[in-house]
């Protein structure tokens, strides 16, 4: 057996992970109809990937899709991909990020089914991987690329998950795992990294299921008069690690700013404000005013934050802006009394 092939993984045996809740009917072609995924050596170069059904009959085998790709910076090490088999349900998608931990985020365009899940792993890059989503076409008995998904990690402090991004799978000219190429693809996948930092974004960002829901029960708090429910809640969206918190500066806005969300997202910031971590919204509410200066009550939750903050200069500014912008929307009837003594 060779060093590469010892570098990655050897003979390994994956079993497809149930994600279906109790109670709910199984699809007699789908859900158990994809045992085992074993990963064998073939070469010095790649590993080979095979995929069989229950009885025995071969839907995938392919050695191009997990090439071992020798690391430019590290000697002796390999880049490349390790292969996951999932159970995936309705509007909710699995991703893996570089620490091997699991998140159901949010989409859509989520369908139900067996999926192929390809996740990207580059020696001494602790930044971001992509996971690759084939979908099991049961009919064509195929592998069919559904969904790319960029996951960035926060380097600053805890390395967990900071965000998922929904990258247009178009981009890498592949349809199915009978036509992808690993080694051509990891190189397409670096470039998509650097184009996603460089350019303005458009990629979709996608929510994590357990922070769509902290939110809703913070909000319910919040709504309630439970300051503590509220303050406690509120606490599991900061980040931290043992030696402590993590600067607001370093992951607030790229965790929790989503451009297709922006009211979801004002309205964490006045959350964060409401439970008193002030930092965290002024981060947030900051980033908003200037990404969206229509959104006019982002103004005055930023002026609060600040002035909470002790940040005097600044809030007045924020609240001159915000009584500014009711004035020209004819709605001066709204502006709260704290704004003009303060502004």
């Amino acid at each position: 057996m060779t060093n590469k092939f010892n570098a990655c993984l050897s003979a390994v045996a994956l079993t497809l992970v149930s994600l279906v809740a109790l109670g709910e009917t199984l699809r007699p072609e789908g859900l158990f109809s994809l045992r085992e995924l074993p990963i064998v050596e073939n070469g010095a170069d790649a590993q080979r990937l095979q995929i069989t059904d229950r009885s025995g009959v071969v839907l995938v085998d392919t050695d191009k899709a997990l090439p071992l790709i020798e690391n430019e910076y590290s000697p002796n090490s390999y880049d490349g991909y390790t292969a996951e088999l999932l159970a995936e349900r309705q509007t909710k998608i699995t991703a893996i990020d570089l620490q091997g931990e699991r998140y159901d985020l949010l989409s859509p365009y989520a369908r139900a089914g067996d999926y192929l899940l390809l996740i990207s792993r580059e020696e001494g890059n602790g930044a971001y991987n992509f996971n690759l989503r084939f979908r099991y076409d049961g009919t064509a008995k195929s592998f069919d690329l559904n969904q790319v998904l960029l996951n960035e990690n926060n380097t600053e402090c805890d390395h967990s998950l900071l965000s998922t991004y929904l990258i247009d799978r178009k981009i890498l000219g592949v349809t199915s795992i009978a036509n992808f190429d690993g080694s051509r693809v990891f190189g397409v996948l670096k470039d998509l990294r650097l184009a996603h930092q460089t350019s303005a974004n458009t990629a979709e960002k996608l929510m994590p299921a357990t922070v769509a829901s902290n939110f809703d029960a913070a909000l319910k708090a919040y709504k309630a008069g439970d300051a503590q429910a509220l303050k406690t809640l509120v606490g599991y969206f900061l980040s931290g690690d043992e030696d402590g918190d993590c600067e607001p500066g370093n992951y607030i806005v790229e965790k929790y700013y989503f451009p297709q969300k922006v009211s979801w997202s004002n309205d964490l910031g006045f959350l964060f404000e409401q439970a008193g971590h002030y930092s965290e919204a002024v981060e947030l509410l900051k980033h908003i005013t200037r990404k969206h200066p229509d959104r006019i009550v982002a103004f005055l939750n930023l002026a609060d934050a600040y002035w909470a903050l002790g940040g005097r200069a600044q809030a007045k500014e924020a609240y001159g802006q915000y009584h500014e912008k009711m004035l020209a929307a004819q709605r001066q009837a709204r502006i709260p009394p704290r704004v003009l003594e303060r502004k």
